[in-house]
């Protein structure tokens, strides 16, 4: 089956260590144009893989440190789009560039970002994500992320257009102050 997915471009999607560039720092108006284009790009393949939700697959389990999450898809043009995905997200968590600031488990994911250590694995039909934290209240968020990107594999555009929740056994860090 064919479909119109966004391509893979490893100019636009791969990882450019350093500082500098076109890039800039901040949200919205402030982002140079290459930092513009590649979250324009990320939005799209987000947005195809909401689409193609029901031919994608994804398993998760939980760790004492957190997650083992393999995503995967028949068919070999989604399964290119996840493996770009994923290691377009793990830039982003690399580079602190969060993304969907309005939902708290995301916030949280990026403001907690040196404290996540992810490994990508990339598998013939998908990826297999390892998310961990030494942290333990890092592990909690990770394993609460983990289920929310299961729920959009399951439910697509409309459970991602939701807030995703934070357990009550997180320790919120993201634009508050924790209380001791």
């Amino acid at each position: 089956m064919a479909h119109e997915l966004p391509q893979f471009d490893p100019k636009r999607s791969a990882h450019r260590g350093g500082h500098g560039g076109a890039r800039g720092q901040g949200h919205g108006g402030g982002m140079g144009l290459d930092r513009a284009q590649r979250h324009h790009d990320d939005q799209a393949d987000f947005h195809a893989l909401l689409k193609y939700h029901d031919q994608i697959s994804r398993s998760v389990t939980n760790t004492p440190d957190g997650i083992v999450a393999e995503t995967r898809s028949d068919d070999p043009a989604i399964a290119a789009l996840i493996r770009k995905h994923a290691h377009a997200m793990h830039a982003r968590m690399v580079e602190k560039w969060g993304l969907r600031h309005w939902d708290p488990a995301f916030a949280e994911i990026f403001a907690q970002a040196d404290k996540v250590e992810l490994v990508l694995q990339d598998l013939p039909d998908g990826v297999r994500a390892v998310e961990r934290s030494d942290d333990p209240n890092v592990a909690i968020l990770i394993r609460a992320h983990g289920a929310v990107v299961s729920a959009f594999v399951n439910g697509g555009a409309k459970v991602a257009a939701q807030e995703s929740p934070l357990p009550e056994a997180y320790i919120r860090m993201a634009g508050s102050s924790p209380v001791g």
